[in-house]
């Protein structure tokens, strides 16, 4: 079948469910009033208040719905509140359900993958078909992570995020043009990381308090731990003091797959990291957070024959003054990243290429509202930002060239309520400045003169684009939402992309002929139309459920691959006419308390240009165009033990090689999982996980090319988790 009649038949499977549930008169609205938090345009906590009596719109257009409690997925819901392509992960489905598989996790959410190489533990995420060089901004805590290593063919162009899974309570996931100051110079997507806090950490009325998770597994999965305590102290005038630290470990060994067979490399690392977090609010007006997290590895690459050591540091201070008025709602964040990497190798040829990545940034947004009517108000929403990427190489640098890109913009969003109807427009600046070494010549060296100050020849380019957004909600009944988007969006060339020296260079020392600065960013206008659903006692009394219908389309220009200049030479260049991806995304749920199910359903064309060179060790991630997760269970003895399992299906997806003409097809696959958590008490819970239980052969989609050449698969066969928190 071919896409768009696939496109079809899910927008009329969606449009029927739509349509025959409300005509049944049983999708109603909660009696009571509750309180909804969401992220906002800004990337921030907003929260809305439904009472009896509410026009079912809130001032940004958002449906206000009351909290539906889906069992132990609690927040699962919340995502129809937004008029965009928006999903969550919580705690519980991350932690229990997954047992703090990222990749895993991510995946199970529509028009969401991620790049799995079995030898590298970064986090790499796909939204909608596009990934790595700040496509997706990937964050922790808020803090883009930008460090790549094009070094070897175990290196990948994609930006990777070097967090614990440990230390992560869940992800926020937005497709497409990214709204706020998340959206600085980034094209497609985002995607947050959050990490624990004190409110996981305490017991409900508790001023202090540990908390301990504890992880043993097969098939390489050895063990994993975690142990955290925190304190926390009210204040006068409403406002409170906590502080909390985390420490964690873990050690996994090489795995086999579905048949038996040892992975054909090895997989071992020993993950170990630390977290701290102090939040001060003297009064119900101010607050400010302070944290800091650490992450230390060292594993093989032995597709390559070298080996990694990476050392992360996340560091954020966030203030907010909220004084409770329609003028003032005031955020404002530093942070910083670094990420520093050693290269070891036993024949000397890799080893000795360090590097250090170092991200810094501010930004600075508020909200205000202005009531016109009992019925209508418009919402302003305006910020500011800046932030850099910066890599500095020491003289073996290999094909990691130095380099600084500074990101800077502005943007208000203006959104017009008039009871049923919703009106937003938007105009965002994003500017660029890049920097680079385009030969590594020294003072005094070749044709450098001896009183030249720093290496010779580098360049730097500038730009700006502007960046307007319309969008519309219709929102009919309180259960009922129909939206449309449509916005621009710009991602800059990246110093890798610029400045690629080409080849291994590994000496540092030959003067690099592959870098292009002739590069322009690439521009993208999608469009994004859906549906919100969500409502109760829709087929019985308690039930509840909802959906998440959309389609979008993107439209890319100048769009940068991996092939031949008009030089010959290979290098970065911007691929010609434009990039068309499109497709349907489905997302919903349905809770009676004793059971449950979850959908989540991806079927689109999102084909990329792949120029000749692309693949073999230089890795271009292809989205397969086809994925979808099922999830059903039980509950039993008062909701204290689940037991579910999950289908998890991956259409056909290729690995580019050298070319388009030579990419290698990667066929489907469908795995099921089991997955069960027993609430002893409010202080212990015990989970366990089943991922592949049918010991299923496969190839990973969107792994990378070096596994093809290992002869056999490299899917992980049947891997039993079992674990325990506990909270003191």
């Amino acid at each position: 079948m071919g896409v768009s009649k696939r496109l079809v038949a899910v927008l009329m499977a969606g449009a029927a469910f739509a349509v025959v549930l409300p005509y049944q008169g049983v999708w109603a609205q909660s009696d009571e009033s509750d309180t909804i938090t969401l992220d906002d345009d800004s990337g921030s906590d907003a929260t809305t208040t439904a009472s009896d009596g509410d026009d079912g719109v809130d001032a940004s257009g958002a449906t206000k719905l009351k909290r539906l409690v889906i069992g132990a997925d609690s927040s699962a819901a919340d995502i129809t509140n937004t008029p965009a392509a928006v999903s969550t992960i919580d705690s519980e489905t991350f932690k229990e359900r997954f047992a703090g598989d990222v990749n895993d996790a991510i995946r199970s959410t529509p028009g969401a993958f991620t790049r799995e190489h079995a030898e590298q533990p970064g986090i790499v995420v796909n939204i909608r078909g596009m990934q790595g060089m700040g496509r997706v901004n990937t964050m922790i805590d808020g803090v883009p992570q930008t460090f790549r290593n094009l070094s070897g063919h175990g290196g990948t162009f994609d930006n990777m995020a070097y967090v614990d899974p440990n230390m992560i309570v869940g992800v926020d996931i937005n497709r497409g043009a990214v709204p706020g100051n998340d959206g600085l110079g980034t094209l497609s997507g985002s995607a947050n990381l959050r990490t624990i806090g004190i409110d996981d950490v305490l017991l409900p009325g508790k001023d202090y308090g540990g908390l301990t998770i504890l992880q043993f597994g097969t098939n390489g999965r050895n063990f994993s731990r975690m142990s955290a305590a925190g304190w926390m102290h009210p204040l006068d005038n409403e406002g409170s003091v906590s502080i909390m630290g985390a420490l964690s470990g873990s050690n996994f060994n090489n795995y086999r797959n579905g048949d038996g067979i040892e992975y054909s490399f090895d997989a071992s690392q020993d993950p170990r990291s630390g977290l701290f977090k102090l939040d001060f609010a003297p009064n119900s007006d101010h607050s400010l957070q302070l944290g800091g997290i650490w992450y230390d590895n060292a594993f093989k690459v032995e597709s390559a024959d070298y080996d990694w050591q990476i050392n992360n540091q996340t560091y954020t201070a966030k203030y907010a003054y909220q004084p409770g008025d329609n003028i003032i709602d005031l955020k404002i964040n530093a942070y910083a990243n670094i990420t520093d990497i050693k290269m070891f190798s036993d024949d000397g040829v890799f080893a000795g290429r360090d590097g250090t990545n170092t991200g810094l940034g501010f930004d600075i947004g508020n909200t205000s509202i202005l009531e016109i009517s009992d019925i209508s108000d418009i919402k302003f929403n305006y910020g500011a930002a800046i932030n850099s990427d910066a890599f500095k190489a020491n003289d073996a640098r290999g094909a990691n060239p130095d380099g600084t890109l500074i990101k800077s913009g502005a943007f208000m969003d203006a959104t017009l309520t008039q009871g049923i109807f919703g009106l937003t427009a938007g105009l965002r600046y994003d500017a660029w400045n890049l920097s680079g070494a385009k030969n590594f010549d020294e003072p005094g060296t070749g044709e450098c003169p001896a009183d030249h100050v720093g290496l010779c020849d580098q360049p730097s380019r500038h730009g700006g684009e502007w960046n307007p957004k319309i969008g519309a909600t219709i929102t009919p009944k309180d259960w009922l939402q129909f939206y449309a988007n449509y916005t621009y969006s710009m991602r800059p060339p990246t110093a890798s992309e610029m400045f690629y020296p080409g080849g291994h260079n590994f000496d540092g020392t030959s003067k690099p002929i592959n870098n292009n600065p002739n590069l322009v960013p690439e521009r993208q206008k999608g469009l994004d139309i859906g549906v919100n659903l969500r409502g109760d006692d829709i087929f019985m009394p308690g039930d509840t459920g909802y959906m998440k219908l959309g389609y979008f389309r993107n439209r890319i220009s100048d769009y940068i691959t991996y092939g031949f200049g008009e030089d010959g030479k290979v290098k970065w260049v911007n691929a010609p006419g434009i990039t068309t991806m499109q497709g349907v995304e489905l997302e919903g749920g349905y809770d009676i308390g004793r059971a449950f199910t979850k959908l989540s359903v991806t079927i689109a064309d999102t084909t990329q240009p792949i120029g000749e060179g692309a693949g073999f060790g230089n890795d271009v991630g292809t989205l397969p165009d086809d994925f979808a997760t099922l999830d059903a269970g039980m509950r039993f003895f008062d909701q204290k033990l689940t037991l579910g399992s999950r289908v998890r299906y991956t259409g056909d997806s290729i690995q580019a090689f050298f070319d388009q003409k030579d990419t290698m097809m990667r066929p489907s696959y469908t795995l099921v999982d089991f997955y069960g958590s027993w609430k002893i008490n409010d202080n212990f819970r015990a989970f366990f996980s089943i991922e592949n239980a049918l010991d299923k052969s496969y190839w990973t989609a969107n792994t990378g090319t070096s596994d093809i050449f290992s002869g056999i698969t490299n899917g992980r066969g049947r891997t039993i988790i079992v674990g325990a928190t506990a909270r003191f």
